[in-house]
């Protein structure tokens, strides 16, 4: 579970591109920088309670992250299993999953910084590859990547993060598919659905 929170803070460094001219890694930069120093700046409303986490997660991570695209392909050839209540479920689910994971990788950070390397196209130049590296003590690196692609003209979303070579998406594919083998899809969504914020 540590390993989730750690992939989960690597997502909760960007922000979907608002012009054609602006680049994504300084999107990501921006968007890190002010919500690391807001963590910084409160940390006793971190130690009262959950609260003021929850709400930065909804209110800031939440709408870069495609949700839905992330859930179908968490379950890959699943999903086309699952009836429309069923997805809308998981979906809902799988983003009490998010927020209540982002938490818990947002109170553990305590000011690393954080550098960036340029933004990588592909050729069509329709998705992005943001690279950056947390720099922790004894002088160690936690590179990370950030997979984003456009949504519409120079708005970007993130689908998918890799920490190490370990993907935020491959991850979950392994959680969910181990779950659904053991309880079936039923019992996960109400799993999903019960995770306590």
């Amino acid at each position: 579970m540590k390993l989730i929170s750690v992939l989960a803070l690597v997502l909760a460094f960007a922000m979907p591109v608002q012009s054609n001219d602006v680049n994504p890694k300084d999107v990501v930069k921006t968007v890190a920088d002010k919500v690391l120093g807001e963590i910084l700046v409160n940390k006793e409303k971190l130690d009262q309670g959950p609260e003021f986490l929850l709400s930065l997660v909804e209110t800031h991570m939440l709408p870069i992250i495609d949700q839905e695209l992330m859930a179908k392909l968490a379950l890959q050839e699943q999903w086309n299993t699952l009836s429309p209540e069923q997805q809308l479920n998981f979906i809902e689910g799988f983003k009490r999953l998010m927020i209540k994971t982002y938490a818990g990788a947002f109170k553990a950070y305590t000011g690393q910084e954080v550098s960036y390397a340029d933004t990588k196209f592909n050729k069509s130049g329709n998705k992005a590859i943001v690279s950056s590296a947390i720099h922790m003590a004894g002088g160690n690196l936690v590179n990370l990547q950030y997979r984003l692609y456009q949504v519409s003209p120079g708005v970007w979303q993130i689908y998918d993060a890799n920490l190490a070579g370990l993907g935020v998406l491959k991850t979950y594919r392994v959680q969910f598919a181990e779950q659904i083998q053991k309880d079936g899809i039923e019992k996960t969504i109400e799993q999903l659905l019960g995770v306590q914020l």
